[in-house]
């Protein structure tokens, strides 16, 4: 390995060796990251998208996630208290990350590390796959009945929260900061439809905005604007082609309770701002 390759690997270590230290802190981001570095925020930014074609924030959230995993594997620890363990403040966000990142939900570590060490039989794993396989769509008409019967029963079912929703500001997960403007936009098109919903109480942009970089968990924000029910969501733009996540949270629990994944190209933004409004007036109603 020659001298700076590494210099390289030395520098990447010592960066994660000061994220872990700091891995509790939700608010430990790119500027205390390159304080602590001794480095400048923009010097930070260009060696470590050089070495790993990774942003800071991308790089410091999958350390994050790692020692998530670690600590779901080998602690007895939940979801919940992993979460803030590892620096997120929301549950609901660590388990979109960490769904993402390693393609299944955290609650789940424990089947698969089991499943892992206890391999099913080939014959065995193939019956049941094309049994999976031929029920798939009863499976996922029962769901959609499930789903329906759900948010339909939800209003009448004892207690009945009172309908009232904020909308999150929302996240731009890409690298381009011009971006930021098309996921305000689309949390624009969210909240205007959401407002047009009868019977409906939703706060005000202006009011969740002070909420877009804060600490405090859902519950301490459902407390304070005086709302049971959030809408959060986030976004990228990669080449021409738009990625929406968005979902419901219940405010007093943190639960979450439904999530959409939508990607359209940049010429159907204004489709997919009425696509989102058709899909999530049935669902907000509850």
């Amino acid at each position: 390995m020659s001298d700076s390759n590494l210099i390289e690997n030395d520098f990447l270590s010592q960066i994660i060796a000061v994220v872990e230290k700091n891995i509790s802190n939700e608010q430990f981001g790119v500027s205390e990251l390159a304080d602590e570095m001794n480095m400048s925020r923009s010097n930070l930014l260009r060696k470590v998208k050089k070495l790993t074609k990774l942003s800071v924030s991308q790089l410091i959230k999958e350390v994050r996630l790692k020692r998530g995993m670690e600590m779901l594997r080998k602690s007895a620890l939940n979801v919940s208290e992993v979460s803030h363990q590892v620096g997120f403040s929301s549950t609901s966000y660590f388990i979109k990350c960490f769904r993402e990142h390693y393609g299944y939900p955290p609650g789940e570590v424990g089947k698969r590390d089991e499943a892992e060490m206890n391999p099913v039989p080939v014959a065995r794993s193939n019956r049941k796959r094309n049994f999976i396989m031929l029920g798939a769509a009863g499976l996922i008409a029962a769901l959609a009945i499930g789903l329906f019967t759900y948010y339909t029963l939800l209003s009448s079912g004892p207690p009945a929260l009172e309908k009232s929703v904020a909308v999150l500001p929302f996240k731009n997960d890409s690298n381009d900061s011009t971006n930021v403007y098309l996921i305000n936009g689309l949390m624009e098109s969210t909240l205007n439809n959401l407002q047009k919903i009868e019977g409906l109480k939703v706060i005000s942009r202006t009011s969740a905005e002070k909420y877009r970089n804060t600490s405090r968990s859902i519950p301490e924000m459902a407390e304070e604007l005086n709302v049971n029910y959030f809408v959060e969501g986030s976004g990228q733009k990669i080449g021409d082609q738009i990625l929406l996540n968005i979902q419901l949270i219940e405010g007093p629990s943190d639960k979450h309770l439904w999530s959409m994944q939508y990607r359209r190209e940049v010429k159907d933004i204004f489709s997919l701002q009425q696509e989102i409004a058709i899909t999530w007036r049935p669902m907000i109603c509850f």
